[in-house]
């Protein structure tokens, strides 16, 4: 399983007690048949014991891995569309990286690995909400800074990580679930490390989006080249005017007992990943015809342009003075 010609398993700790135990784990290289095509192949995770992380680094393997199994697959496999339990039967490849006429351009973005499917339905669909949330803060603005009150004091305390050095923002703009996006500061203020997350308890997302930014932040520093912008006069004035945004305390904000999506985002539908020889743990991915199904870079974006996402909230119209997003 783990990569045979380099040391395939990282782990990194800081001195605070509820600091996470950080890893990063390459598991295998998956390349096509004609070797054009070379698929994602390293992952990260957070916990508090080597177990835990494993485990979800494993997930994160399982993910990448049956995507690739499904680009190469030309076989048929049902989706079913949560706002109505609809089913339709697409090639599995539709489920895969690359680009198709109904759902764009897609990448991991929506696909969760585990054994209970009900939990992981949770997590695709929130995962899917996220990078499309992260699209609206980014290029349009839509969200709040959050306030560093006591509470959300008490989490960046935990990780030995001091209010000057850290930028939270909240967004909830096409469903009613609770998503933060966290940049992590160096003294002289420039982006070292980013984070996102999507829950139904505003608490949790911040813990994982924090958690997230950290892993971040050690890639970036064992990355031969930063993995940021650093000392970039337009990145900088950008970023600056997205920190002068609204403010908001969410401490109070109250916990999502029902996930519940806007018009015309609720036609999510999820297909499973599973092919055989791969059984044990359950791998699907969540996909919609007029959201991004993936990350929100400029280029992605582009491709994209056409989705009733895109077009309803004018994001092209952005690109122009806009300067690339930072979660990475």
């Amino acid at each position: 399983m783990f990569d045979y010609y380099q040391k395939s398993f990282f782990m990194n700790k800081t001195v605070f007690n509820n600091d996470p135990i950080i890893g990063l784990g390459v598991f295998k290289v998956e390349k096509t048949k004609n070797k054009k095509k070379i698929f994602p192949y390293s992952n990260t995770s957070s916990g508090k014991n080597k177990i835990e992380i494993f485990g979800k680094l494993h997930n994160e393997f399982l993910e990448r891995f049956k995507m690739v199994n499904n680009y190469r697959s030309n076989k048929k496999t049902e989706i079913i569309l949560i706002n109505g339990l609809k089913k339709t039967l697409v090639k599995r490849n539709v489920l895969t990286y690359g680009y198709d006429s109904k759902y764009g351009h897609k990448d991991t973005t929506g696909t969760a690995s585990g054994l209970n499917s009900n939990i992981l339905i949770e997590k695709a669909i929130c995962e899917l909400l996220e990078k499309n949330e992260l699209m609206l803060m980014w290029y349009k603005k839509l969200c709040s800074l959050v306030k560093i009150t006591p509470a959300v004091k008490s989490v960046l305390l935990q990780y030995g990580i001091n209010e000057k050095n850290i930028k939270i923002f909240y967004t909830q703009n096409i469903s009613n679930i609770h998503t933060i996006i966290v940049f992590i500061l160096d003294d002289d203020l420039q982006i070292i490390g980013s984070g996102i997350s999507g829950d139904k308890d505003v608490m949790r997302s911040l813990v994982s989006a924090v958690e997230e930014a950290l892993m971040q932040k050690w890639m970036d520093e064992l990355s031969p080249k930063p993995m940021y912008l650093k000392n970039n006069k337009k990145f900088d004035k950008y970023f600056f005017a997205l920190c002068n945004v609204k403010q908001i305390s969410i401490e109070n904000l109250k916990p999502v007992q029902k996930i519940v999506i806007n018009a015309p985002f609720d036609d999510i539908e999820i297909g499973l990943l599973n092919i055989a020889g791969c059984r044990r743990e359950i791998t699907i991915k969540a996909i919609s015809k007029t959201m991004f199904n993936c990350i929100p870079t400029i280029s992605n974006i582009r491709k994209n342009k056409t989705r009733i996402i895109s077009v309803l909230y004018g994001i092209e119209k952005e690109l122009k003075n806009a300067v690339e997003c930072a979660v990475i």
